[in-house]
């Protein structure tokens, strides 16, 4: 999904959840849940189809503002966690609601 596709989307209301994802010491990536009856996921994309990174959550923040979404869910997956669990990681349970 494209940040001018995220700003669409916000402005029908069919953004259901943003999530900042952040793993360890990597960049943070946004995650959109749309589509209220059968809900679906995409990452952000640049122009070129690769995946938007983030320095700092700031950044994250001034992305989501500009499509005209105040608020979002932060996700922290810790390596160590991934390690130590079986094939699928189930990182959306532990969330830390944000407003901005």
């Amino acid at each position: 999904m494209l940040p001018s596709e995220l700003k669409d989307m916000s402005g029908n209301d069919q953004i259901k959840t943003v999530r900042l994802i952040e793993s360890g010491c990597s960049p943070i990536v946004v995650e959109v849940i749309y589509d209220n009856e059968s809900p679906k996921k995409q990452l952000i994309k640049t122009d070129q189809n690769k995946v938007m990174t983030f320095k700092n959550i700031s950044q994250a923040y001034e992305l989501c503002r500009d499509a005209g979404i105040n608020e979002a869910e932060l996700v922290q997956v810790i390596p160590h966690d991934e390690a130590c669990v079986g094939s699928y990681v189930s990182y959306d349970q532990q969330t830390i609601p944000l407003r901005f």
